[in-house]
């Protein structure tokens, strides 16, 4: 069991990070069960079990009397197996093909998303709005908010953007629900009350309205949902990269696939440009430092210094009052000093008018660059929604213009293709180590193709509840690799030792499966249970622990339904062809 996490401990990135968390807890809760079982288990043992003589309970009867039954029946499907080699090889097949349809028809994603009680609403108001009307925009959201049977408080803060920063036409509201206990049952999961949300602030015609999620790991990104860097390449300049940022957004929000698109492009903010004379300005003596010092002064701010009052530190900013700064005429109420010592008006040193302009200009990796963001529509995955995008920019996009995924997204894209090489690594360990203990080089592929079942299993039981192949689904898949891995070697174990003593291959794997079934059973169905509650998990994480225990809970009963009958038949055609084998090389030798 341990064994199967060692290889998978080694990967980089945020998914090596994940598998290694849970390879430690494993191995080492291996390791002290193992410990556990070869010293206390048999004192206990012997301290506490006694024989039985009187006659046991009707219970005990009926569940010896099931267990009777099962083993008859278990005993004649292998003998059905082995006598039907070609069936039971074309319906192997049949696993396999299963397994890669399945591969392929299952959505992909990195992490599901959770209900972290939390999610943010951005209200973005046309370019240039200005600050008092963002303000009564947000007012009156915030009062909806607060009516909502599952919103506990909001967090609003106006003039800002998680997008771009500080902009007066926007607006950040963190919406903090009340906890899963008072929603619970009730209908108000993060989903259903972000889409109420949704609907009621389409009735706000003067601004766009953003939901998103917060993201799963903190630091990786600025919410959930795909974050998409639109860089301009190749000499493409910044008209180039708006008229791409605008392509991509037309065809990606007509993307059934796709929604909450975002962009944190600005392409044309009004501006007030000012031309300076700077002749004239050297002319009179005036540094430009000091003409443009003055403009930051008072049409923006300038920090001066800090002051103390009731124990608490006040930073102290110049600006003009709003009056003095919100005409383009106010400039000419500005002075600046020439070196002679005489105050002129910066309306006497240039020119100003009005203009649009970028209002901020990002890059990325050293490019020029526009973020979208956005996520997946209901009953659609992150990685299908990621294929969207890219296959959008390479119908609409110019060659001049490059794509990158950030945050989250990079890592998706880095664990992409990652599934191959970790089973590859696992089944590899596992073979190595029972070379080891079976001195042999045939007799572990007798278990190691017993495994697939299990791993169809686990594809079914996701893709009966809708779930996707994401990282936690995968790190379930290995566990299921080890567990399934050791009902077989339980019975291959026994067998090789009947086939040592001179027993008949297939009887001596008749026999090990009659010995073996009892407990195999009882310890895999007790596992089973175990994986019930996460499978029916609800709350807060609950979406993490479906990803894990419902592919470990079907493939386990895939497992001790069918991969114990394929663990005999397998274990009896490798002997027969280690047998013909042998027959080849001594009729070689003649």
């Amino acid at each position: 069991m341990a064994a199967v996490f060692v290889p998978v401990s080694f990967l980089g990135g945020i998914t090596g990070l994940l598998y290694r968390q849970f390879a430690i807890t494993i191995v080492v809760s291996v390791l002290i069960s193992a410990v556990v079982a070869l010293t206390l288990s048999p004192a206990m043992c012997a301290l506490l079990l006694r024989p039985s003589s009187g006659k046991k309970n009707i219970v005990f009867r009926r569940i010896n009397g099931w267990l009777a039954n099962g083993n008859r029946k278990y005993v004649g499907w292998i003998t059905k197996a082995v006598r039907n080699p070609r069936r039971v090889m074309a319906g192997f097949g049949m696993v396999l093909i299963l397994i890669f349809v399945l591969n392929r028809l299952i959505p992909t994603s990195f992490i599901p998303e959770e209900d972290q009680g939390y999610f943010k609403v951005e209200l973005e108001l046309p370019e240039g709005a200005t600050l008092e009307r963002a303000r009564i925009v947000t007012d009156r959201a915030v009062s909806y908010l607060k009516t909502h049977p599952a919103v506990d408080y909001v967090q609003n803060v106006t003039g800002s953007s998680p997008r771009v920063g500080t902009s007066q036409a926007r607006s950040e509201l963190t919406v903090i629900l009340k906890s899963w206990e008072d929603r619970k049952g009730k209908g108000l999961g993060i989903d259903e009350v972000m889409e109420d949300v949704r609907q009621e602030l389409k009735n706000y015609p003067e601004s766009k309205v953003y939901l998103s999620k917060p993201p799963v790991i903190p630091g990786l990104g600025t919410s959930g949902g795909f974050e998409l860097q639109v860089e301009a390449r190749g000499g493409a300049s910044f008209d180039n990269l708006v008229d791409a940022v605008d392509t991509l957004m037309k065809y990606a929000s007509g993307n059934k696939a796709i929604t909450g698109l975002s962009s944190s492009l600005q392409a044309e903010i009004p501006q007030l440009y000012f031309d300076v004379d700077r002749d004239k300005a050297k002319f009179l003596g005036i540094p430009m430092a000091d003409i443009f010092s003055t403009m930051k002064a008072y049409t923006g701010s300038v920090y001066v210094n800090d002051f103390n009052m009731f124990n608490r530190v006040y930073k102290v900013y110049v600006q003009a009052e709003a009056p003095y700064r919100s005409r383009k005429d106010n400039i000419g109420m500005f002075f600046v000093r020439t070196s002679a010592g005489d105050m002129v008006p910066l309306t006497a040193l240039g020119d100003a008018q009005y203009t649009t302009g970028p209002g901020s200009i990002r890059r990325f990796n050293m490019f020029t660059t526009a973020v979208i963001r956005g996520n997946a529509a209901p009953g659609y995955s992150s990685g299908e929604v990621m294929q969207e995008m890219e296959r959008i920019a390479k119908e609409h996009l110019p060659e001049n213009i490059g794509l990158e995924w950030s945050g989250l997204s990079y890592q998706e894209k880095q664990a992409e293709g990652q599934m191959g090489l970790v089973l590859a690594l696992v089944f590899l360990f596992v073979f190595l180590f029972l070379a080891a203990l079976y001195e042999s080089w045939l007799v572990p592929v007798s278990v190691l193709l017993s495994l697939p079942v299990a791993a169809l299993g686990a594809y079914l039981g996701i893709l009966l509840f809708g779930l996707e192949n994401d990282v936690y689904f995968q790190i379930g898949l290995v566990t299921l690799v080890g567990l399934a891995a050791k009902n077989a070697i339980l019975i291959v174990e026994f067998a090789k030792m009947e086939v040592d003593k001179g027993v008949d291959v297939v009887t001596a794997a008749e026999n090990a499966a009659a010995l073996r079934f009892r407990p195999i059973l009882m310890t895999s169905l007790a596992f089973v249970l175990g994986m019930l509650p996460l499978v029916l998990a609800s709350g807060p994480g609950s979406a993490s622990r479906h990803s894990i225990g419902t592919g470990v809970f079907f493939g386990m009963i895939a497992a001790i339904t069918l991969g114990i009958v394929l663990v005999p038949f397998f274990f009896v055609m490798i002997h027969k062809l280690k047998a013909r084998m042998s027959g080849f090389k001594r009729h070689a030798a003649r």
